[in-house]
């Protein structure tokens, strides 16, 4: 089974509740723990406002002087390589405050109020006592964030999940709060049970299944931290450590890839079943690990030039597995893969998710 997004959550509630259907899956760019994702989404309304009539809220341009601060801070200085890519953005600590206008000041800086919306922006929802719900909003993300809908206006499937979820066509999304979270859990709880943030895997792994995962590090609509959330959960209520997991389930952080394809890294290794195949192949990778034992390690994206195969490659790169983080070697061509090697997280258990 392949999916991506919603279809990314579906073939994780394979796995969760129907571990003997699938041999192999594919669970890209997940959806899970769907009720709290659609809180997080919902709630980018009311921390960004709807237009400029708001003080609070950014325009494109400067979503844009965030993002190249961000850069400034978690690109070159985390990977070493100024290239546009964060290889691990869940260990950018972003300093919101350096965009502040100081005194006198009014280009390429933000209101103190702007700026306390980039900080709401790139921090983890909670309930009120206190518990995590969602992950923040991976740092990296929000210019493309800033263009697909996400920090500007009412997102559609925000307004259907909260207004026709409860049977409030008139909804308005500007006046979400805790009390809708609260809701959605019960009403999940009760008839739904969509979430699909059960990290039980007991029953796939002793079926002997095996599960992929993947995410882009850019991804605008899902947080990629979310995906990574779940392995780390997997491996604290099974009990696991990653060689453990590494047996079933293996994770892969795709840096520079938006939403399931596309993005400035090398985003393609078949995950969208056309042409556009570069070096590596998941669903090859999934058919290897099933049927002849052999796991993937790594994943190997490839970036075409104006992601056209015919214009030839611009780029690739191994993607590993988690708790292993993508490193460059520090010399050499930083498109070359073979520039970039794997090197396990000490502290993985307890990484950077925000």
């Amino acid at each position: 089974m392949l999916g991506c997004s919603n279809g990314g959550r579906q073939a994780l509630q394979s796995a969760q509740m129907f571990p003997d259907d699938f041999d192999g899956i594919i669970s890209g760019s997940s959806t899970n723990d769907f009720n709290h994702h659609m809180d997080w989404s919902g709630r980018m309304y009311v921390l960004t406002g709807a237009d400029s009539s708001d003080s609070k809220f950014l325009s494109y341009d400067d979503w844009v002087i965030v993002h190249d601060e961000v850069l400034a801070q978690c690109d070159e200085p985390l990977d070493g390589v100024a290239d546009g890519i964060i290889e691990d953005s869940t260990i950018c600590d972003f300093n919101a405050t350096k965009l502040t206008c100081t005194d006198g000041q009014t280009d390429g800086c933000l209101t103190y109020e702007q700026t306390s919306t980039v900080w709401n922006v790139f921090s983890q929802l909670y309930d009120q006592d206190g518990t995590l719900l969602y992950p923040r909003l991976a740092p990296g993300a929000e210019l493309y964030a800033s263009t697909n809908g996400v920090l500007h206006g009412v997102q559609g499937h925000v307004t259907d999940w909260f207004g026709d979820g409860f049977n409030n066509t008139s909804f308005d999304p500007s006046t979400l709060s805790q009390t809708e979270y609260t809701l959605a859990d019960d009403d999940d709880e009760l008839h739904g049970k969509v979430s699909s943030f059960n990290s039980d895997l007991s029953a796939f792994q002793a079926a002997g299944k095996k599960l992929i995962m993947y995410h882009g590090l850019m991804d605008p609509a899902v947080s990629a931290e979310a995906s990574q959330r779940y392995y780390l959960n997997v491996a604290r209520d099974m009990d696991l450590d990653h060689t453990g997991l590494d047996e079933f389930l293996r994770f892969f952080r795709i840096s520079g890839m938006y939403h399931c394809t596309g993005g400035i890294g090398a985003w393609a290794f078949g995950q969208n079943i056309n042409a556009q195949n570069g070096t590596g192949n998941v669903i090859t990778d999934i058919m290897n690990w099933v049927e002849n034992g052999e796991a993937p390690d790594t994943m190997t994206g490839t970036k075409f030039v104006n992601d056209d195969p015919t214009q030839g490659v611009q780029m690739e790169r191994h993607h590993c597995r988690f708790p292993y983080r993508t490193t460059y070697s520090g010399s050499g061509d930083s498109t070359d893969a073979d520039n970039w090697s794997c090197e396990l997280i000490n502290d993985w258990q307890e990484c950077g998710v925000y």
